[in-house]
Order: C-alpha cells, then structure tokens, then sequence
C-alpha cells in the first residue's frame, strides 16, 4: 500500500536519449526525417519552407501567402480542402513564423495515402484565387485594427523595432496599414521565390511502417516547385540596427494600464553560454516561483503576473521581460525589476533555490519529451537552428552541473541595465 506520508525517490538526470532520426535524401533536393513510434497509430507530417518574414520583399506578403494555399488549388477549392481533412478526422494548417513556414497534417497513420495528394496539391498546385484574396486581406487588416488595440501587442511591436530596427523582419507584429498595398501578385511572387523543395525539410513522426516510408518518398520525390536565383538567400539586405532612445512610450490616454517590455538581444541558441543563460533566465522570471514573481506579483501585489524569456530565432536571441500593471505603478515595477537584475549581479544565488530550480528545469525537460511530437519537436530544433547532435545532452549537464558564481558572472557580463531597452504602451503616473 502507497505510504502517503514519505515522498517519492528522486533520481538524479546524466543524459537524455532522443530518438535518432533516419533521414532520406530525395532526388528533388527535399530531405525526409523519420521518428518512428508505434505507440499510437497516428502520424504528424510537418513540410519546413524558407519562406519566414526574413524573405519579404513586402511586409506580410509571407504570412498571407501561407495562408492563400489553403484558399484553393487547380484540383480543389478552398472547400473541398477543409471537407476532406474533416471528412477523415484530420488537422492541416500552416504555422507562418519569422525563419520558416510550415504546414502540418495530423492524421491517422492509415489515412496518409488518402491525405497526401490533397497536401502535395496545396503545396504544388495553389491558384490564389482574387475573391479569396480579398476576403483574407480584409480579414487580416480587421483582426490588425483589433489587435493594435492591445497594450501588449503595442508594448511588444514598439519594443521588438527599438531592439532590431524600423524595417526589420524579426519585429512583432504591423504598423498600422503595412498591408493596405499587398497584392495578390506579391503573394504569387513570394510563393514563386521562396517555396521550393531545394532546402525543404520534412518532418514525419509516429507511426511509420516499411511501406508508408517507400509511398511517402515516392510521392513526395515529385513534388516540383518553382526554383528560382532568390531560392537560397534573403531577397533583401537585413542590418541589426537597435534604437538611439533606450525607453519609449505608446500612449494610450484612456488605459488604466500599462504593458511594460524590457530587454535586449542574447547570444544565439548555439552559442557556449545559451544553457547557462536558460538557467539564469528560470532564475529571474521563467517559472511561477521566479524573483520576479515573487517579488513584482506576491510582496508588491502590482501584477497578476510577470515573465522573463529568451527567444531565439534562426539568425538571433532576444531576452525579454514582459508584464501588465496599472498604470499608477509603472515606474515602481520598472525599479523594482532592474533591482532584481542588480541583485543577481551582486549577490550569489542561494544554494536552496538554485537547487529548486534546477530541478525544476529538470523535471519540466523530461515531461515536455514525453511523447514522440515532442521529440520529434526537439530533433527539427536541431536541424532548423543547426545545432550539434548534444544539444539536449549538455543541457542537461549545464543545468545539472552550474554554480552560483558562474550565474553572477553572467548576470554581469549579459544583463548590463545600460543596455536594455524599454517599452510601454498604456501610460505612466
């Protein structure tokens, strides 16, 4: 009988032990990954273009393109699409980011051979239909106005051009009519340009039989796509240009609060000090019993909640902290926040909390690769940002083995307040 009063062994993490993919190198330049599991008679198809906001010639033209290849293709109207994923319980649907647009079909395992026609024609045979067109670009520019709205939107847009620049394609969001100009012929442009199979990464994870493997190479080994000389590389010059002014503020006269964002860039994903930098990241402001928490939500009560995160991206990595207060406390928490900083460039973490976190860190790992998506997830991080086969195993050992003086000295070598940059959206006392 379970004895509720003695808690549960705890075991020390030395290694994870992802699965390795077998991958296959198509005649038509597309490489196909395989994670295999037999668990589950269900199969996820992910198709990674280069076809992210860092491609656009036209602000938006890569977001509505993704979205037009549902719209209709030379064998199906936008109908007959979603009637057959719905007809045969599948999901299929397009997650437009700012490197890579993917599209990404759920389905049972014995129903690929039925779906995978109807993907390839998305993929292959796209019409962008004018009256189509038109109802999604007005669609999109009224969920904008929407959008543009929000404290947070406006606090994280205005935050992300002072980091990267004006014109940049790692910015959050729209200004305010960026794609009143947008053409359908933008779209059938950027479609042209940048989906082509020359680079093409196609995940396929769960449950892979011998001969669903041969009918997916086959079938794909056909795609054709348009290839053109922009195919490999950016169609225009990106420059890093962070803003003169270090604060800014979106005025919204009538809020009664304010969204604040704080921040500046980090080193990219493959960089030796990306995982220390994970965990002085937890430390500060990445779980519910992080500094910030504590002191921004619990002992001052200023906010339901309070974050820190660093999000990286193929070309770069921005640390961010973000949150929500009424406007009669901004400046408090904006202090409040840099002395949390300042105390970890300081003061050593204390060995109670560091070991609180880590475990944390540890144990929250284990559970985000517990199925054969999340994986497969990891796997296509380690070929989308290039990173080495190790990359989850030295993680582990980064969290397992950092000291306290070591996150000091990253405190102060990375989190120099002279350096962040700060936006709010709302108003100040």
């Amino acid at each position: 009988m379970l004895d509720r009063t003695k808690a549960p062994e705890t075991y020390e993490i030395d290694a994870v032990n992802l699965q390795v993919a077998e991958v296959a190198h198509l005649d038509n330049g597309a490489r196909l990954h395989y994670i295999k599991s037999e668990t589950q008679p269900v199969i996820r198809l992910d198709f990674v273009f280069k076809a992210g906001k860092w491609y656009e010639d036209k602000t938006g033209e890569s977001d509505l393109a993704a979205k037009m290849l549902f719209e209709g293709t030379v064998n199906h109207t936008a109908k007959q699409i979603a009637d057959k994923v719905a007809f045969y319980g599948a999901s299929f649907e397009n997650n437009h980011g700012y490197d890579r647009s993917e599209f990404t079909l759920y389905c049972l395992s014995k129903y690929v051979k039925e779906l995978l026609p109807l993907v390839l024609d998305v993929l292959q045979h796209p019409t962008f239909p004018e009256e189509e067109f038109n109802l999604l670009k007005r669609r999109t520019l009224q969920n904008l106005k929407v959008q543009r709205q929000k404290n947070s939107y406006l606090a994280t847009h205005s935050f992300t051009k002072q980091i990267y620049g004006g014109e940049h394609p790692y910015i959050f969001g729209f200004d305010e009519g960026s794609l009143e100009d947008l053409t359908k012929e933008d779209l059938e442009d950027f479609y042209k340009t940048r989906y082509n199979t020359q680079g093409l990464e196609i995940f396929v994870c769960g449950a892979v039989e011998e001969d669903l493997q041969r009918h997916l190479e086959e079938e794909v080994n056909q795609l054709q796509l348009t290839e053109t000389a922009r195919s490999n590389s950016s169609a225009k010059s990106v420059k890093f240009e962070g803003a003169a002014e270090r604060e800014q503020l979106v005025l919204m006269a009538d809020s009664l609060q304010s969204s604040i964002r704080i921040g500046k860039r980090f080193p990219r994903i493959g960089h030796e000090d990306y995982h220390k930098l994970k965990v002085l990241n937890e430390i500060l402001g990445g779980y519910f019993g992080s500094r910030l928490m504590r002191n921004i939500r619990e002992d001052k009560g200023y906010t339901y909640g309070i974050y820190s995160v660093i999000s990286p991206k193929e070309k770069d990595s921005l640390f961010y902290i973000g949150t929500d207060v009424n406007y009669a406390v901004t400046e408090n928490t904006i202090s409040e926040v840099l002395k949390e900083i300042r105390q970890l460039q300081t003061e050593e973490v204390p060995e109670e909390e560091l070991s609180t976190v880590k475990n944390y860190m540890l144990g929250k790992f284990l559970n985000d690769i517990n199925t054969i998506f999340d994986q497969c997830d990891r796997y296509k991080r380690i070929v989308l940002f290039d990173l080495e086969q190790e990359h989850y195993n030295n993680f582990v050992t980064t969290v397992r083995t950092i000291t306290a003086p070591e996150l000091k000295q990253l405190a102060q070598q990375y989190l120099s307040v002279q350096e962040f940059y700060t936006s709010i959206a709302g108003r100040k006392e």
